[in-house]
């Protein structure tokens, strides 16, 4: 276990992304813990809660605005994937920061390059296949809330249901994740008090940020915020690539 002084920090900023953009905990938390020298198992144990807590809050605001065509999509083809993938990922792991980093890379720059937009629509035609990959890499890797907020920034959802759906979907990944880590029956490597203080901590920045920065944020702005997470979670995805 990492020092806590290196662990409040780092799940300080996350939790802030995570207020905002409705994801970040895992994303940026999973590989951060990762280069801390935590295994991919206790780094689940430490961050799922927190990122369940913060969800939790933003669904209770924000559930009617959830896409529910995207939503049942999640739930029938990308659930499945995520538990079958971690159960196989409690064995073996594999390396798949290169291939997300170039998807939410990719999807980055579709306001920037013509090309690249036309090439996304054609793919996202393809949408149930794209949520099943999705799953098998979050249940994998824990990465796939990136890949999630590319289809929201791809698909060009207004503010409050890209970061609605995004919430519901980061919910359900976190449930099924918790769910399948019970059943594998590992011991729990983080303790009660540190997992609790984290919660809170969680807790409180989401508070923090819902009432005094989301507000501030309009449409350009939080499109513009969701193409800055995606640059910055690809970068941090291909150097953690190049450091192993």
């Amino acid at each position: 276990m990492p020092p806590l002084e290196y662990i409040y920090p780092a799940v300080l900023v996350a939790s802030l992304i995570q207020s905002l953009f409705g994801v970040g905990v895992l994303l940026l938390g999973t590989p951060w813990m990762l280069m801390l020298g935590m295994d991919f198992t206790a780094t689940l144990q430490l961050l799922l809660p927190i990122s369940l807590t913060i969800s939790l809050f933003q669904l209770k605001g924000c559930h009617q605005h959830v896409d529910q065509s995207i939503l049942r999509e999640i739930i029938f083809f990308c659930l499945p994937a995520i538990g079958v993938a971690l159960w196989m990922s409690t064995r073996w792991s594999p390396p798949l920061e290169i291939i997300v980093a170039i998807i939410v890379l990719t999807f980055s720059l579709q306001d920037r390059l013509d090309f690249i937009r036309r090439s996304l629509r054609q793919l996202l035609k393809f949408q149930r296949s794209y949520i099943v990959i999705m799953g098998l890499v979050h249940g994998a890797s824990n990465l796939g809330g990136s890949m999630l907020t590319a289809l929201a920034f791809g698909k060009g959802l207004d503010r409050h249901i890209s970061r609605a759906t995004v919430v519901a979907g980061y919910t359900l990944f976190a449930i099924i994740q918790l769910a399948v880590l019970t059943l594998a029956g590992d011991n729990w490597q983080v303790s009660k008090a540190t997992g609790v203080g984290l919660m809170l901590t969680g807790a409180i920045t989401f508070w923090l940020t819902e009432n005094y920065l989301f507000p501030k944020f309009d449409s350009q702005r939080y499109r513009t915020g969701l193409e800055l997470l995606l640059i910055t979670t690809g970068i941090i995805l291909l150097s953690k690539a190049l450091m192993n």
